[in-house]
């Protein structure tokens, strides 16, 4: 096993970065060089460690279950098989808001107003809109939709919360304080939002195509949410994986390190835990050999 290693990732603080950071904080002392990427992010992540590009990486299991399957912005492509090590769990739903002094109690009355709204969500040319662009179908808020009144729909980074010239936020809220949650913590803070429940028909739309499940945004978590706001609850956490044909003693030693050291999942501005009733729940994938040995060893299989 080569002691130069790539950790596919995603931007600096988020998440999938963060188990990289962790892998190389575990791995230096042994001697390993951990390189944590930054543009393997979201649709990427795949590619990189399917495609060579990187030894190992983290990406949530619905988006590697897309590439191997060859669906949504997989489609024609190929990846080396890839195994599991574990799943790191991490508190997420998908929420939506609106400026409070716009009047609007649900995103039904956005779509059937004529008020040109400014939509801000997540890029609709990535993986991660995928779910986004279900919910935005099903309340008629599409792009087309909101551009013939006059709107807009803008990625997360554009717009400025200070100016206030956006006016209702779509996207993925996490359990944490980091870069992944800097969109919702801002809007938060510096506009006046009030919190959508999702219709319950959605959400069991959405759970039977396996997009998650219902749940509760927690009280208070952000500044508008003074009431439980039903929302799709996302906690299937994040698989840290690999290609198949990896080193089984490096994967077990690396399984046992993750496993040694749990407080370090906690202990990150993004709330993760490796937890030993769901690290060996990897489903789409199967366990790496060299990960499942290791589980049994330590009776968790």
């Amino acid at each position: 096993m080569s002691k130069s290693l790539k950790f596919a990732g995603s931007a600096v603080g988020e998440p999938w970065w963060v188990l990289g950071d962790i892998t190389r904080r575990l791995l230096e002392p042994l001697g390993y060089e951990v390189e944590v990427l930054s543009a393997s992010g979201s649709t990427n992540n795949p590619r990189y460690v399917g495609g060579g590009k990187a030894d190992l990486g983290a990406s949530v299991p619905q988006t590697i279950g897309w590439a191997i399957a060859g669906e949504h912005l997989y489609q024609g492509e190929t990846f080396a098989e890839l195994r599991a090590i574990g799943r790191v769990r991490r508190p997420s739903w998908l929420v939506a808001a609106a400026r409070h002094e716009l009047g609007f109690t649900s995103l039904h009355q956005i779509a059937q107003s004529d008020y040109p709204v400014r939509l801000l969500t997540h890029d609709l040319e990535s993986i991660a809109s995928v779910v986004p662009k279900q919910v935005m179908e099903y309340y008629g808020l599409t792009k087309e939709a909101v551009e013939a009144k006059g709107g807009s729909v803008r990625k997360i980074g554009q717009g400025d919360f200070r100016a206030g010239d956006i006016d209702v936020i779509l996207a993925n809220l996490y359990m944490g304080r980091s870069a992944v949650t800097k969109h919702w913590i801002d809007a938060s803070v510096l506009l006046n939002l009030r919190f959508f429940d999702f219709d319950d028909e959605l959400l069991a739309q959405l759970a039977a195509n396996g997009h998650g499940g219902t749940g509760e945004v927690p009280f208070h978590f952000l500044r508008g949410v003074d009431k439980p706001v039903k929302a799709l609850n996302r906690h299937d956490g994040i698989l840290i994986y690999l290609p198949a044909d990896t080193d089984e003693e490096f994967v077990y030693d690396l399984t046992k390190l993750y496993d040694s050291n749990r407080d370090l999942f906690f202990n990150q501005a993004v709330h993760m835990a490796w937890d030993p009733a769901a690290v060996v729940k990897t489903s789409p994938l199967q366990l790496h050999a060299g990960a499942e040995r290791y589980y049994k060893e330590a009776g968790l299989l």
